[in-house]
């Protein structure tokens, strides 16, 4: 009889703390964190400020060590890693997209996708192909010879995401990626999350304090105090309408 081997998800977080300072000062932002997602998830973290959310995004991020316990990403225990060695693994294999947006004025969409890319020393021609198809996959091809003055708030946050999926990251981490945009380009925004999700099957962590951002993911970790105090898939979820633009 053929054995079952168990795949380990791709992030795996056990009893994870994280304190700030010392003594009756001491900030506990996490308390006891434990969290598995497997690859190819949408997961929403959800909480209010102070929650621990972005806390945890950090140190799955690895902007930040945890004070105690376990954090393994793709079957690699992080903790272990020098802080030179965290800097090489995050620029490689995880993407990041922020509420504020920061394309390079001076540089096109397409200039501006393909920039990461040139820093990691791909090939030019690998470079424009990984930048054009992760602007196909958006739905911002069109944009590629725009600048970023030239395009809509939603249409940029769009190029921006191109700019973290190009490279081909496992990890792609959001933190309030609509929280600068108005209701319109902020559906066009979480229609273009959906559509990477299905289209790539890349792993996807949304942090925000909006439940309808929230109901856009497949499922949704809720944090209050440092510490997780629902889990749950999402049976209602959320499609946004309407074409790109």
């Amino acid at each position: 009889m053929a054995v079952e081997t168990q795949t380990e998800p791709l992030i795996l977080v056990s009893d994870l703390t994280r304190k700030y300072g010392e003594g009756e000062a001491a900030v506990h932002a996490l308390r006891g964190i434990s969290l598995s997602i497997a690859a190819g998830e949408m997961v929403a973290l959800m909480g209010p400020s102070g929650s621990g959310k972005s806390t945890l995004m950090n140190i799955l991020g690895l902007f930040d060590r945890p004070s105690s316990g376990l954090y393994r990403l793709n079957g690699q225990d992080m903790t272990r890693l020098s802080a030179r060695q965290q800097a090489s693994y995050r620029g490689r294999r995880i993407a990041f997209v922020f509420q504020g947006i920061h394309l390079l004025p001076r540089l096109s969409a397409l200039a501006n996708v393909e920039l990461p890319m040139s820093y990691a020393r791909m090939g030019a021609g690998h470079r424009h192909d990984a930048a054009m198809h992760a602007l196909e996959l958006l739905g911002v091809a069109h944009l590629k010879d725009r600048y970023p003055s030239q395009m809509s708030g939603g249409q940029a946050q769009r190029v921006a995401i191109a700019r973290a999926i190009a490279p081909g990251p496992d990890l792609l981490l959001a933190d309030e990626p609509t929280g600068a945009l108005d209701r319109k380009s902020g559906e066009l925004v979480l229609q273009a999350f959906q559509q990477l999700h299905e289209e790539t099957g890349v792993t996807i962590v949304i942090v925000t304090h909006d439940p309808v951002v929230g109901q856009h993911a497949a499922r949704i970790v809720s944090l209050e105090d440092g510490q997780i105090i629902d889990d749950r898939p999402v049976t209602d979820r959320l499609r946004p309408q309407g074409g790109q633009s």
